[in-house]
């Protein structure tokens, strides 16, 4: 679905950008379904290893990659197998994610799925122009042998995805000491969504100000020429009234 459509108070357009929501792995596809449920104005799309967690994702689109080499079962926390296996999958995921103006992918790190998909995704971003952002959620300092592997994958991502925005797991603890696990991941989910909002509102908000900039100083024809460059450059629609 396309995001609500922005308008602007000084001009007769209306910004609409297309917007994907991408869960890689079992955090990414719980904070996906968290969207879904939320009725969020964004398309979700569920890429994963694991079969039976897929299946319990809540999306608009699933993609079950590597079901030959990991039998459903996921990756076992190999970064590396997961990378392989979103490679192997790069066509299907391409045709998922074009079409999207703005990419935003999330993950948790120290797994094997996401950790290393991710930086393949947003290759596949790259490839298209698509404005692509990266949320990472980095484990609980309690689980040593994750970090690691966090620390290599959150490096493999920046590398190409420099928008690449870091969510600790310890930080939802200490402001939530008496929460429960369920109810510090439902907070994790919420911030998420709120990024995204945020972000959105955002890049509209700036592309409105530089129309209106070129409307207030140009003539009609340089007015109509520079409208044209946005539109290109910025891939996102915006309709003359």
């Amino acid at each position: 679905m396309e995001a609500n459509a922005k308008e602007t108070e000084d001009t007769s357009l209306t910004i609409e950008p297309r917007i994907a929501v991408v869960g890689l792995g079992g955090a990414g596809c719980n904070v996906v379904s968290g969207f879904y449920k939320e009725l969020a104005p964004v398309d979700t799309i569920a890429i994963n290893t694991d079969k039976k967690a897929l299946d319990e994702t809540a999306a608009d689109k699933k993609i079950y990659i590597c079901k030959a080499v990991t039998k459903g079962e996921g990756t076992k926390g190999d970064a590396r197998l997961g990378n392989k296996c979103a490679r192997v999958h790069e066509e299907e995921i391409e045709k998922a994610i074009v079409g999207h103006d703005i990419v935003f992918l999330v993950t948790g790190l120290g797994g094997g799925t996401g950790t290393g998909a991710a930086s393949v995704v947003a290759e596949i971003c790259n490839r298209n122009n698509l404005m692509t952002f990266t949320i990472g959620i980095n484990p609980f300092s309690f689980e040593v042998d994750r970090v690691p592997t966090a620390r290599e994958g959150l490096r493999s991502i920046r590398a190409v995805c420099p928008n690449t925005f870091v969510i600790e797991n310890d930080k939802i603890l200490e402001l939530m000491p008496n929460a429960t696990m369920n109810e510090a991941f439902r907070a994790v989910n919420r911030s998420i969504i709120g990024f995204v909002d945020e972000t959105t509102e955002r890049i509209v908000s700036g592309i409105k100000g530089e129309i209106f900039s070129i409307q207030k100083t140009g003539s009609m024809k340089e007015a109509a020429a520079s409208l044209s460059e946005i539109k290109i450059s910025s891939g996102i629609k915006i309709y003359d009234h």
